[in-house]
């Protein structure tokens, strides 16, 4: 899948994550995906604002599934994974930060949907260590390599093979580098799904603005992603004629 990561670039305002939901659905993505910090971030000064409402969530998910989309959550607040079950959501995240924290990893497994672990923060220890606590769930587990430095030189693309090879799973690429062509690169290592932040334009700033791809290019970096997809093959070489 190819999916467009709101994360919290919506400011707090219902409208303008609604404007994410519907712009990023008519450029052509297969999902979307926002985040929903622990109850600790939002208390923090500034950050009060930041959270949207349960009812937003209820309505983008209808909204998703309408459109024949998928919809996912970022999710760091354990007590929050109950009504977003009973609301439908298609897949989870656990952002790199919260790679141990066991208590919400194992709620998050026990709705039994695809989980996504990034692992931006670790090494391949640390990353066995988790795998093997979520036994015998794995059928329903993809890793996510990304890394969260900026520099081209840190996205060490290659990791995705050897993350494959090594825990036999789905590798998905998560892109924090601030020159988005890594995208194009990274098809190459077929990943299993391609995850990206975008951005609007209501604000000077957002919080993944570095990373993050404006939705109105959104449409451009779609087209390619979907098409480019095509020139890897199937490796075998065949004898053609030569063309006219």
């Amino acid at each position: 899948m190819i999916i467009a990561e709101v994360g919290k670039n919506h400011h707090g305002s219902e409208d303008y994550a609604d404007e994410y939901l519907k712009k990023s659905f008519e450029a052509g993505v297969d999902a979307i995906l926002y985040h929903i910090r622990e109850k600790e971030f939002y208390q923090k000064s500034g950050n009060e604002g930041k959270r949207l409402p349960d009812s937003f969530y209820n309505y983008a998910i209808k909204f998703s599934k309408k459109k024949k989309k998928k919809f996912g959550i970022t999710i760091a607040d354990v007590d929050k994974i109950d009504f977003l079950e009973e609301i439908g959501v298609d897949f989870y995240k656990v952002l790199s930060q919260d790679i141990k924290n066991k208590n919400l990893i194992k709620k998050i497994v026990k709705t039994k949907k695809r989980v996504y672990i990034s692992t931006g923060l670790s090494n391949f220890s640390e990353i066995s260590k988790v795998l093997d606590f979520v036994k015998p769930d794995l059928k329903n587990i993809a890793l996510i390599h990304t890394t969260l430095r900026p520099d081209v030189e840190y996205a060490n693309l290659n990791a995705i093979t050897k993350l494959v090879r090594r825990f036999h799973l789905p590798v998905a690429y998560g892109n924090h580098c601030k020159n988005p062509l890594v995208l194009f690169t990274a098809i190459s290592y077929q990943p299993s799904d391609i995850f990206f932040y975008v951005k609007g334009s209501r604000f000077k700033n957002h919080q993944d603005d570095l990373h993050a791809i404006n939705l109105k290019n959104l449409p451009w970096y779609v087209k390619n992603l979907n098409e480019l997809k095509y020139s890897l093959g199937s490796g075998k070489k065949l004898k053609l004629t030569a063309p006219p």
